[in-house]
C-alpha cells in the first residue's frame, strides 16, 4: 500500500488504482475534493471522478470506490 508522504492509515483516504499497470495509491480525501473542484472549474461532468496521472507508467488512475461532491 502506498500512501502519499506525510499521511497515515488514520487519515480519511481514497484508494486510486492505475487503469493500466494496477499501481495503487491512497490519497487524502481533502486532496480528492480539490481534484473534484479542479474538474468543475475545467467544466467536466460531475459524474466523472478525478483521474490523476499514474506515477509509475503515466497512464491514468481511477478511484476504487467513488462518491462525488
Amino acid at each position: 500500500m502506498n500512501i502519499l508522504e506525510g499521511f497515515s492509515k488514520n487519515d480519511d483516504l481514497v484508494e486510486f488504482i492505475c487503469t493500466k499497470c494496477g499501481y495503487s495509491l491512497w490519497v487524502p480525501r481533502f486532496i480528492v475534493r480539490q481534484l473534484e473542484e479542479d474538474n468543475l472549474f475545467d467544466g467536466l461532468d460531475l459524474s466523472i471522478p478525478p483521474q490523476p496521472d499514474c506515477q509509475v507508467c503515466d497512464s491514468i488512475m481511477a478511484p476504487k470506490s467513488y462518491t462525488g461532491i
